[in-house]
């Protein structure tokens, strides 16, 4: 019976911890739209566009805001999904999803 008493224990405390950490990991929808507009500022920083749009202006802290994050849960989020390569290959499929949206959108304005 007390062997059955700790077990039940252990099991109780490791779903409240892993409950608690889910909280500070970003789901992976969250992740491709937050990767997505990181990867879409940097790569548009590269290039001059007919707007003028200076994209240097946007800083980290705005696409924090945006997302209603904090640095440290994304850092969070990058080790776990890190960690998790099947997980994180799943993230940029999403990415990769949003940019051939975008690019489909565009295909059909020009024609």
């Amino acid at each position: 019976m007390k062997k059955v008493f700790i077990l039940f224990c252990l099991i109780l405390v490791s779903c409240s911890n892993n409950q608690k950490n889910g909280d500070d990991i970003m789901t992976v929808e969250e992740m491709v739209d937050f990767l997505f507009d990181v990867n879409l500022i940097n790569t548009s920083r590269g290039f001059t566009n007919i707007s003028k749009n200076n994209y240097f202006l946007i800083r980290d802290s705005m696409l924090f805001k945006k997302h209603e994050i904090d640095c440290l849960k994304f850092v969070k989020s990058n080790n776990f999904y890190s960690r998790n390569p099947k997980l994180y290959l799943e993230i940029y499929e999403g990415i990769d999803v949003k940019i051939n949206t975008i690019i489909d959108s565009i295909n059909n304005i020009k024609e």
